[in-house]
Formats: structure tokens, C-alpha cells, sequence
């Protein structure tokens, strides 16, 4: 099967399983590519053996994680040993996986060196107050007219993008321990809008030729504002493309339940599964407790961002939204849901996971 599954394949594949219900996994303990750098994966080993077992004590059976470009392109091989490993680490305590390719939700402007970068030694720097652990960041109030930049936008790196899909599914693509493969994050964010079309299309063309077990997907995350309530109003040209070439439809919401409920119901006439693969920020009424019993109801899959608070420092709001809504309560954690000695932010929030997990 090398085409786009059909409607009835995919929920064929969907009915097989249980409902998806996981998180966006970071490690807390040490910055983000501490799990995928050779020298740093053995001493970030036995915290990150802990937070995967308490993802699985709250009922928690798959993740979404983000794959560092970079860290396979001067590690090649030793990259993909290690993904396998941490693959199994999951898997082995009943968790699947989501491995996510590429990304718009990127930092703005091109920069000076465009050199992919080699990972550093050691324990990376992060910078102490803000929303991902890093000043120049896509969280930020951008600056007038820039955009985002990916190695894409590049006709030198370009085949090298290509080689990255082809090396993972080589290797991967009949792999029972990937459940999706998110082929691209936010398409169009960071006033990208239409430029990653033609490399959209692509990464999924690439994809599909090695004919993979698990479906792919893209997901829409960005809504115009009568979306769900005015049927002539559809998505953004590059999330209607990303929605037709996935298998599974994803999407991300952080808004309330009344308006996520409009967004699923226009989805919804898609025809296939879905899941949301980024969503819980409580400082926007987008609360484990309106939300989880709605995609439990619904069988929609479900990612909420963040499982222990650590050095990304996702708990803090993003700093576009603080600049610009002076007017919200930021005492509350916009994301994650443990704090650093694994007790629970809100016990209330992880009884609910557990029961509704439970309950599968």
C-alpha cells in the first residue's frame, strides 16, 4: 500500500487498538537532546527509565517525541541504534511511539551560519525563565515580518532531508513500536505559511514508498475564526494539504472545550480517526478536566504537552501570550502535569487520566 490509506483502512487499523492516551514527552532532568547524544544518554538513563514508568502508572500508552535532526546527521548510524533503544525502553513498559520528522513552529530569521550543528558535549546551556528553556525561540513576540527557517528552505540541504526520511524508514517502517509517524509539526507556523508546501509533499511521497505498518500524519493546528461554525470557512492552504495526505487525521488545540468541540466537528466530516497530538494549557480554560472526558467520549487520541516540570520549563507561558494578555492568571502551569519530585500538580488532574485510562 503506497498510497494514502483509505477511510476504511485506516479506522480498520484504528478499531484494532486501544484509545490512544499519552503525552508529548521531554525529559525534565536534563535538556532535550540529553536523551539522544551518545554521551549523555547513559547519564540521563536511569531519570529517564523513571519518568517513562510513571507515564505508564498513570495509565499512559503512547508519547509523541520530536527527533533531533542534527544528532542523526553527524551520528548517522549511532543515532539510529540509539532510537531503536529508546524505542524499546518505551515499549517494554506497554508505551508506543510518535516519532515527529520536521517543524515549523521553528525560531524566526535565517541565521548567519547555517551549518547543521554538531551536538555539543556534555550538558547543553538553557536559558532559565522561559517557555522551552530558550530566549530565541518560536514562543516569542516576533519580530516585523520575519519568518521561520528550516533546513528546507535550503536546495543544499535538501537532499539531506530526504536522506533523514529515508534512513528512518528503511529501519523503521515496519516497526510494531511506532504507532504514527508525524511527518511535520505545525506546517505554516512561524509566519511560514505556504513555503513548506512542496516539502510537505515531499516528506510524505519519500514515506510512502517504503510502505510503512503505522499511518502517517500532519496535523492542522491553526483555525480561522468561523472554522467549525460556517461551512464555507476551511483550513489554511497548507493544513488543508497536510489533513489530505494523512492517513490519521491529527490536530492541535490549546482553546476551550466549546471551541474545540466546533474544531472536531468539522474534522470530524474528514471520515477517519483522529487524535490530538498537542493540547492542555490551563491558563486558557484548556483543562484536563473539560478536555480528557471528551476525546475519551469521542475515541479521539490524546497528547497532552508535558508529563515532569524540568529544564524545558513548558509549566511557563509562552511569552507572546504574556505580552499580549496581561489579563490572564499565570499562577497557573500552562503545561506538564508533575512537578520535579514526580508529585503530581494537580492530584485531581492524574486521578482522572488514571480512571479514564482504566476504563479502556
Amino acid at each position: 500500500m503506497k498510497e494514502r490509506w483509505t477511510k476504511e483502512q485506516a479506522y480498520k487499523w484504528w478499531n484494532e487498538r486501544p484509545w490512544l492516551i499519552g503525552c508529548n514527552f521531554v525529559p525534565s532532568k536534563h535538556p532535550v537532546l540529553s536523551m539522544w547524544k551518545k554521551d549523555t544518554l547513559p547519564e540521563i538513563l536511569p531519570s529517564l527509565e523513571k519518568e517513562i514508568e510513571l507515564a505508564a502508572s498513570i495509565g499512559f500508552n503512547t508519547v509523541r517525541i520530536f527527533l533531533p535532526f542534527n544528532v542523526w546527521y553527524h551520528e548517522r548510524e549511532a543515532f539510529l541504534d540509539r532510537f531503536d533503544g529508546i524505542l524499546s525502553l518505551f515499549f517494554k513498559r506497554g508505551l508506543t511511539f510518535m516519532p515527529v520528522l520536521f517543524n515549523d513552529c521553528v525560531s524566526f530569521g535565517r541565521p548567519e551560519n547555517i551549518a547543521i550543528p554538531k551536538p555539543v558535549p556534555g550538558k547543553e546551556s538553557y536559558d532559565e525563565g522561559y517557555h522551552g528553556g530558550r530566549k530565541n525561540s518560536p514562543h516569542v513576540v516576533p519580530p516585523k515580518d520575519a519568518k521561520g527557517w528550516i533546513y528546507w528552505d535550503e536546495e543544499q540541504y535538501r537532499p539531506v532531508c530526504e536522506q533523514y526520511i529515508r534512513d528512518l524508514f528503511a529501519r523503521f517502517s515496519k516497526d510494531e513500536r511506532i504507532i504514527m509517524w508525524d511527518m511535520w509539526n505545525e506546517p505554516g507556523n512561524s509566519m511560514r505559511f505556504e513555503m513548506s508546501v512542496p516539502y510537505l509533499k515531499r516528506a510524505f511521497e519519500l514515506a510512502r514508498e517504503y510502505d510503512p505498518i503505522a499511518p502517517l500524519t500532519a496535523g492542522a493546528w491553526n483555525y480561522p475564526k468561523e472554522y467549525g461554525v460556517d461551512e464555507t470557512v476551511d483550513l489554511p492552504p497548507v493544513q488543508r494539504l497536510a489533513v489530505d495526505l494523512s492517513d490519521i487525521v491529527t490536530f492541535h488545540s490549546y482553546e476551550s472545550l466549546d471551541r474545540v468541540k466546533k474544531i472536531v466537528g468539522r474534522l470530524e466530516k474528514e471520515g477517519r480517526p483522529m487524535a490530538n497530538t498537542e493540547w492542555l494549557h490551563r491558563i486558557l480554560d484548556n483543562t484536563i478536566f473539560e478536555q480528557l472526558p471528551f476525546y475519551k467520549e469521542k475515541r479521539i487520541g490524546s497528547y497532552n504537552w508535558g508529563l515532569v516540570a524540568g529544564y524545558s520549563q513548558h509549566y511557563l507561558p509562552w511569552e507572546w501570550l504574556k505580552a499580549s494578555r496581561p489579563d490572564l492568571d499565570y499562577t497557573k502551569w500552562q503545561h506538564d502535569l508533575f512537578r520535579q519530585d514526580h508529585t503530581p500538580y494537580d492530584p485531581a488532574e492524574t486521578a482522572l487520566i488514571k480512571k479514564l485510562a482504566k476504563e479502556e
